[in-house]
Formats: structure tokens, sequence, C-alpha cells
């Protein structure tokens, strides 16, 4: 198969042949014609939100990053801030650009208002919630703030926004309410954690701007019940306030006792469980997983896919289709220092061949990163082998950290009647691309849960090529667990981009797309409920 779709045919014959082809000769894919409609069909959205296309390349602040910081928008939320009981939507915005409040009007059209948002316009809304903070009975917001390119460690733009609605669907930024939180975060999680009554929030820390792969700080705000939030991770959760670059998290009841959990992933992190006990956070992880599953988590999403009455994880990472390749016994590694003591941090990835974990990077990256490495390898010849031993002294590796993935599969790992979650395979399309966006939904209404997900990954290293496969994959379940592949032509979802949002609104699909508009896809079959 060419890339064109063209197909060609070698018939069989003697080995050790030396063959020619040409994609001229090929023929294209034969498409039986259609006449059913699609499952979707794109519409004009009633959303009119888009991002500013940008040259940002996060490589050149730091070369030897894995993956790019600064793609993870637009952010969207919904809930009903006018009490009309229609849904609004929140679209968050991007540096220079602000977040939008869109509220639906009974036409089902949506009158979009940035002014609450303006003065915050420098910032870069990686998430948001809409919760009632203050328990007035009414809507308000929680955005996210994070990025990685343009920020420095500290900076004011980094912090966190509440807006209190006023009661009649407006939105004032409350300026106390928060404590300091100058980081780079990516998710905010409402639940009661201390059993109070009121409302509070995770914030899981994403990155350290210009300091890859060092933890970020994550955040557990206890609510007074009046609006004003305390910091309380280091008394609750301690384990979690460093854990690692967490990209989602998930608050679920997974014992019965009527008390929220926590459920966190993250890029080089394993997925891992933290059960509310005694007024605590605890790390229970291994009671709920006979492996760890370390990958480059990207999204985790909740839903009861078997229809057992117990929660399910989807959980979206890098996939199958890349150079990258990690097990159990031959894990993919990142090992960093600051090797040449110049202030930045040095993260080396390493991958097994043959049973040798060996660097990635080439030779010239290593010189324009640590150019005191020039003598030890005069040529490439020298570093054609070198394992990460022969590239750094047994004293150079002293004080160094290692981070490692075990696991790179988009994975559904399904509530077992022990207790524990069984990882079960999903059709190899799930694997096309990295996963960002996972929504289940019942799109045929047959009372069986569906999956769509989304992603890709258009910005990524150079040497990786681009993350682009993912054009909306549409999984059909059985309610036991169970999945199925739904053709592209049949689902008439055709994405492209780094998609990063999906809600369900209006028995359509709104998708937030990195760098583009956002774009609608209307169900040809009413939703089930």
């Amino acid at each position: 198969v060419w890339q064109s779709g063209k197909q060609q045919m070698i018939s069989k014959g003697n080995g050790d042949r030396l063959l020619f082809l040409y994609e001229k000769d090929a023929t294209p894919l034969a498409v039986k014609p259609t006449v059913t409609k699609p499952l979707f069909t794109e519409t004009v959205p009633q959303i009119a939100a888009s991002q500013v296309k940008n040259e940002i390349n996060d490589f050149k602040r730091q070369p030897l990053m894995v993956s790019p910081m600064s793609f993870s928008g637009p952010c969207m939320s919904k809930g009903d801030v006018n009490g009309d009981g229609l849904e609004d939507v929140f679209v968050g915005g991007d540096v220079h650009t602000p977040g939008t409040l869109f509220t639906q009007q009974k036409n089902g059209k949506f009158i979009g208002d940035q002014t609450p948002f303006t003065l915050d316009k420098d910032c870069e809304d990686t998430d948001a919630a809409f919760f009632d903070a203050n328990g007035d009975g009414h809507m308000d917001l929680y955005v996210v703030s994070g990025g990685y390119h343009n920020f420095s460690p500290g900076e004011v733009r980094l912090q966190d926004r509440l807006y209190l609605n006023n009661g009649k669907g407006g939105l004032v930024k409350a300026e106390k309410a928060l404590p300091e939180m100058l980081g780079s975060k990516s998710c905010a999680r409402i639940a009661d954690f201390n059993g109070d009554g009121h409302p509070d929030i995770f914030v899981g820390g994403r990155v350290v701007p210009s300091r890859y792969p060092e933890p970020p700080t994550s955040y557990l705000l206890i609510n007074d019940g009046k609006g004003h939030f305390t910091n309380q991770i280091k008394k609750i959760a301690p384990e979690l306030e460093k854990i690692g670059m967490i990209t989602d998290a998930a608050s679920i009841d997974l014992n019965g006792d009527k008390k929220p959990d926590l459920v966190v992933v993250g890029e080089w992190m394993p997925l891992s469980v933290y059960i509310n006990e005694n007024g605590k956070l605890q790390n229970r992880t291994s009671k709920y997983f006979d492996k760890e599953y370390s990958g480059w988590w990207n999204k985790l999403q909740v839903a009861d896919m078997n229809g057992d009455g117990k929660p399910d994880l989807i959980a979206g990472n890098l996939g199958l289709n890349s150079q990258c390749r990690a097990s159990d016994t031959e894990p993919a590694e990142l090992i960093y220092k600051d090797f040449d003591d110049n202030g930045a941090i040095d993260p080396i990835l390493c991958f097994y061949i043959q049973g040798k974990s060996y660097p990635y990077l080439t030779r010239d990256e290593l010189l324009d990163q640590m150019s005191i490495m020039r003598p030890r390898f005069p040529d490439y010849k020298s570093y054609a082998d070198a394992t990460l031993k022969d590239v750094f002294t047994s004293e150079e590796l002293e004080g160094a950290k290692t981070l490692k993935a075990n696991f790179l599969k988009t994975a559904y790992f399904e509530s077992t009647s022990g207790g524990k979650f069984k990882e079960k395979s999903l059709p190899m399309q799930a694997q096309f691309a990295p996963v960002y966006t996972i929504t289940p939904l019942d799109y045929d209404g047959d009372g069986f849960q569906d999956l769509l997900m989304c992603g890709n990954l258009n910005q990524a290293r150079i040497r990786f090529g681009k993350y682009a496969a993912n054009h909306g994959v549409l999984l059909k379940g059985n309610g036991k667990g169970n999945f199925t592949y739904v053709p592209e032509q049949k689902s008439g979802l055709k994405l492209k981009g780094d998609v990063r949002s999906v809600i369900a609104l209006n028995n359509t699909l709104y998708v937030g797309i990195n760098q583009q508009k956002v774009r609608a896809f209307q169900f040809n079959q009413q939703q089930t409920k």
C-alpha cells in the first residue's frame, strides 16, 4: 500500500531477488459506493471560537525534550451559568487571546463574551470546570493556567483563576479566593475530598518551564464553604505534591464508601490510585492493579463500559504507531541531570535494542547539548555503539534521576468482580496516534456505551515525525466491554489536526482543535440519554 492509498500486488516468486516497485503501476483502492448516511455530519458550529496559528517550537528551549508542552488547548467545559436550563460553554484562551463564555439561547445559538477574561489574556488556559464554589446555587468557573514556551517558573501568568457568578449569569474574577499557584498545570478535578460538604479542587501540575522533566507542584485546594481555598496537599496527600508531570486525573468512588478517591495519570508516570482513608489520600495502586502501567499518558476517562454498575477506566497514551518501544523487561527510560553544570537540565532518552539500552539522541544532538563530550566522541564511529554508561562516567551519573515507561498503549481497564482493574485490548485503530480526548457516548441509541477517541501531535520531535493518523476513532461498544472500530466512511468523522477537547451538546459534538477553529458534527441518530 502506497502513501497515497494506491495498492500493488506482488506475486509470489523465488526469494533472493531485487524488486523495483513504482507507484505509477499501482491501482487506487477500490471503495464500494455507499448511499448510507454517515453517523455524523459536519455542520456550522454555533460556538464560533478559534485559535491563532503560531510558530512556537518548544525544542528550541529544551532540545532534548521528549514531547512539546505548549499545544494543550483549547480546553472546553460546559455548565448552566444563568440558570435557564440550557448548558453554556467556556472555551479556553491562549496567550494574547482571552477565553470566551458562550451563553446558549433558546433557539440553540450561542452568544460569546470575553469581557470577564480580558485582563487574563496573557494566561494560557489548559483546563476549566464549572461548579458552585461559594454555595449560592449558581455555577462558578475555575480556570487552570499552564503553558511552557513563553513562561518562566514562578511568574504571575501561571496563577489559576476563579470567576464567581453574580447570580445573573455574569462572571466576576475573585481576586483573593485562591492561594499562590505559580506553576504550569494541566487539570482541575472537583470533589469534596475532606467530607465537609463543600467542593474542593485537585489541580495537577504539568511541567516546570525550562526544567523538563523535573516534577512540578500539584495542589489540593480545600474550600471553606464561602469560595475561599487553601492548599492542603501537604496535609492530605503529601505524595501527590511532587508525584510527576500529571496530564489528567479523575475523582471517583472506587471502594463504595461514598468518599471521593483520585486516579491520576501523567507523562513518565504510572497510572496511580489514591484512596480517601481517614482524611488522607493514600496510594493504593497495587490493590487495584496487578502490575505497574507507566506510560506517556495524555487522558483519563471514567465510564461504566460493561454495564456492571462499576466504573471502568479508559486511558489515552502514545499508542503503538511510533519508533518508541517499551515493555516490562525493556522499558523506555529518561535519565536527567545537569550533566555539564551549566544550569540546564539534560534529559537523555534511552530505548532498548537487542537487550541493551542506548541513548536515542544522535552524536550531533549530544554535542549540541553538551560540548564537553566532543573529546570523548571525536567522530561518529566512536559514538555508534555507545550505551549510557559509555557516554557518562559513573561519577557523572551520580545524582541523576531516572523515569521509566513500560506501557505505551491506549488502554481500557475493566473493573472486575474482585475490585481490581484488568487491561483489555482495544481495536488497533486506537493505537494509530496519541490519544488526547476520550468521549463516552451512545451514538446509535442501543443502550450501550461507545467511545470516541481523538488526538494527534503534529509538533512532535522531528526524529519521531508527526503523529497525525487519528481522524476521530469511533469504537462501538457491545455493553460487555468489547469494542469494534467504525470505519471513517461510516462515522463521517474526518478530523485533521491536534484535537484537544470534545464536548457533546444538543445532539452535536463540538471539537476543539489546536490552532484551528472549533468544528461541529451533528448526530444523525439521536443520542441515548
